[in-house]
């Protein structure tokens, strides 16, 4: 095997470089690199730069011809010893791959962004463990690349593969922190998809920057503020008298059934007289795609007959987290609590550091202390139905009903304070010595 670079004098001074590949009788081909010099600067003894005083870039054009010589030889040892076919075009391609040059189709297999809107566009054709990708996490996927093309616009760059590196990380958490002012649990959301993206790519065989394995390269969290609401409290709510307002009283049936079903808005607010079997709920889950079933509590009975065996009306996502508001504060869940709610901070125009990068959603989770009517959301449903059943019954059957895959995962859900434990144990002991004295 030989690699030689030659130049082919022209009518203009400056002459492409080009480089040729010969294996005996099996291969032998020449191609431009793409790199060239003034004619009368090339030594076609040393086939590279003459080393004159004269010529700036001759460091960096020899530096390269060495590394293509090197990165040729590599890859035709290795292609060539495990059988892979090498034809006409193979030193071409060699070429094109050392400078990461690609026709516009094919600028994914260079480009981060670009891999990610295909793997985007192929999602609705892909299966995840033998199910179709779901809508909501192909929307994930979305925001996170538009949070990549911000990322580009800001720092004027266009990310390759082998960029994606523990300098990359660094100041992507700097840009989603301090330019989109993005809480800790929604950036890690995004590292997580990169990481997968990357994973992906080193499958592929394509050059990805393996930093991204690195324990550093790790996605963030903080602790939340989310809060839930007690068995009492639920009860004063179902017990509350709204009459006077049809659209809050609705409401109010909507939420209850949320609260005591531990189902999420998604699924509770499509349920129908369909999905009651033998006197249970039944209800094939939006995000998880399984089906659970849920014991009816005595208070959606109530709602159920007094709605003539009807569900109350469904309600828009976004109205409901708004209408709720009313009935709590209506409840009179008005104290000063400590947590965390979006804002929306469109009208703030201190608040983001490059209006250029925000351009749609510019609600941002603000923590502070606020009345507790005001951190309520479709959210608490879920949290609350969990909380209260903790202890109450072994965690798998809770599991089943909230999706959660592994205990730790549930354990991090449950939101019951150390003091709200410590008075559960001093139930149970109560409990236990009447049952002792009992027996005595």
């Amino acid at each position: 095997m030989k690699v030689s670079f030659f130049t082919v004098k022209g009518k203009n001074k400056v002459s492409s470089i080009y480089v040729r590949f010969a294996d005996s009788k099996r291969f032998d081909k020449k191609v431009r690199t793409g790199l060239s010099v003034n004619f009368d600067d090339w030594s076609k003894v040393k086939q590279q730069v003459k080393l004159t005083s004269s010529n700036t870039q001759k460091d960096f054009i020899n530096r390269k011809l060495r590394e293509i010589e090197n990165y040729l030889l590599e890859h035709y040892n290795l292609d060539y010893n495990t059988k892979k076919h090498i034809g006409e075009n193979w030193l071409k391609d060699k070429i094109n791959d050392f400078f990461g040059r690609v026709d516009t189709n094919e600028e994914h297999k260079i480009y981060f962004v670009n891999w990610v809107q295909k793997f985007i566009d192929d999602c609705p054709t892909k299966t995840f463990k033998g199910e179709p990708i779901k809508k909501r996490t192909i929307q994930h996927y979305i925001t996170t690349k538009h949070k990549l093309i911000g990322y580009e616009k800001h720092f004027k760059t266009k990310l390759r593969f082998q960029d994606i590196g523990l300098d990359f990380y660094h100041n992507f958490l700097f840009y989603c922190q301090n330019l989109e002012k993005l809480n800790n649990n929604t950036i890690g959301g995004y590292i997580t998809n990169i990481k997968k993206w990357c994973k992906m790519i080193e499958i592929e065989g394509l050059p990805i920057n393996l930093q991204y394995k690195s324990s550093e390269f790790s996605s963030i969290t903080n602790k939340t503020k989310d809060i839930y609401l007690t068995d009492e409290e639920i009860n004063k709510i179902f017990e509350f008298d709204f009459s006077y307002s049809d659209r809050l009283d609705n409401v109010r049936d909507n939420f209850i059934i949320g609260l005591r079903t531990g189902l999420r808005i998604s699924d509770f607010s499509r349920l129908e007289k369909v999905n009651i079997v033998g006197g249970f709920i039944e209800i094939n889950t939006i995000k998880t795609s399984t089906t659970v079933v849920i014991a009816m509590h005595r208070q959606v009975k109530a709602i159920l007959k007094k709605r003539n065996g009807e569900f109350p009306r469904k309600i828009e996502d976004q109205k409901f987290n708004e209408y709720v508001k009313e009935v709590c504060k209506a409840v009179g869940m008005t104290e000063m609590i400590e947590g965390a709610k979006m804002v929306n901070k469109k009208d703030d125009k201190d608040f983001f550091p490059d209006s250029k990068i925000i351009t749609k959603n510019k609600s941002r989770k603000e923590f502070g202390v606020f009345p507790k009517y005001e951190l309520i959301s479709s959210h608490i449903c879920r949290r609350s139905f969990a909380s209260n059943l903790y202890g109450q019954t072994d965690n798998m059957s809770i599991m089943a009903i909230t999706g959660h895959s592994t205990e730790s995962q549930f354990l991090k859900y449950i939101k019951i304070t150390p003091k709200e434990h410590a008075i559960k144990l001093k139930t149970l002991w109560e409990k236990e010595n009447k049952l002792q004295n009992g027996k005595l």
